[in-house]
This record gives structure tokens, sequence and C-alpha cells, in this order.
């Protein structure tokens, strides 16, 4: 055996400086395979850093993106809930404004329909009333009997007078003069038949 015959030659002195040699060969070996591993990590370390780097530098300009939109958004937002309010103010009032004219209308609706029946009240007694002054004329030409169709003529006259009173004032002094006409051509025809 080779070895430890040149082992067994060796002096301690000499094994120790084999030993240290081989030491330094070991410790030449392992920098040397540390510092590829040292330039390698590195150049990992700059192309990280580098990486990072421009991660970060976009995320801070999106940030910045964001933070700009959260102040648009709560400017529209206020700008949109005043808008809301105003519409909502505008629908009450319109609301408001529609029942008090649909109240309006019924009133008037009423107010028509009160007065379309007086109206055609009206219409029908004016009718009744030319029948009977037709008939107060055929007393007068003394071509009837005079007694009922004066009465039903007073009674008639006095209901259509009523009627224009209560409804049509306006027409009251005009209406009061032309019934006595007729009442007193009737007093005075009955008188002398």
């Amino acid at each position: 055996n080779a070895t430890s015959a040149v082992a067994a030659d060796m002096s301690p002195i000499r094994k120790v400086i084999t030993l240290i040699e081989e030491m330094k060969l070991q410790c030449e070996k392992d920098a040397s395979e540390d510092l590829a591993a040292n330039d390698k990590f590195m150049c990992w370390c700059a192309t990280n850093e580098k990486e990072k780097g421009k991660a970060l530098e976009d995320a801070r300009a999106h940030v910045e993106e964001l933070n700009a939109f959260l102040q648009e958004a709560a400017a529209k937002e206020g700008e949109l809930k005043t808008l809301i309010a105003n519409l909502e103010k505008d629908i009450a009032d319109d609301k408001d404004a529609l029942a008090t004219a649909t109240a309006t209308r019924e009133k008037e609706f009423e107010a028509f329909q009160a007065a379309e029946a007086d109206m055609k009240e009206t219409k029908s007694l004016l009718r009744e009333a030319i029948q009977v002054l037709e008939k107060v004329q055929l007393v007068q030409q003394g071509k009837a009997p005079a007694g009922d169709a004066a009465t039903h003529a007073r009674e008639v006259l006095l209901q259509l007078h009523n009627r224009v009173q209560q409804h049509h004032p306006e027409f009251q002094g005009l209406m009061q003069k032309d019934l006595f006409d007729v009442f007193g051509s009737l007093e005075g025809f009955v008188q002398r038949n």
C-alpha cells in the first residue's frame, strides 16, 4: 500500500504540512465555488432588485391612479346624490301638483255635473213654460178654458222664476218684469171671463 508507505515515511511535521496544503486546496476550491455562488446570487439580487423596483414603481403609479379615481368617484357621488335629491324633490312636487290638479278636476267635474243637471232641469222647465205660455196665449185668444190653464201657468212660471233666481240671479230682474206682465194679463183675463 503505497499511501500507507508514504504516510509512514512522513514525519509528523510533514503530515501537518500536507494536511494544511490539502486544506488550502479545499479552501481554495470552496472559495471558488462560493465566489461562483456569490456571483450567481449577486446577479439574481441585481435582476430581482430591478424587477421589484419596477414593480414597486408601477404599484405606486397604480395607487396614485386609484387615489385620483377615488377622488373623482367621491366628487361624482356627491354630484349624483345632489341630483337624486333634486329629482326626488321634483317628483314629490309633481305628485303634489298632480294630486292638486286631480282634486281640482274632480271638483270641477262635480260642479259641471251639477250645472249640467240644473241646465237639464231648467231646459225641462223652459219647455214646460213654453207649453204653458202657448196655452196662456190660447186662453187669452179665447180658444181654451181660462181657470185651470191660468193656475197651471202661474205654478210653472213660479217654478221657472225660482230656478232662474237660484242658479242665474243675473236674469232675475228681467224675469221679474216678464212674470208680472204675464201674471197681470192672466188675472185680467180670468176676471173678465
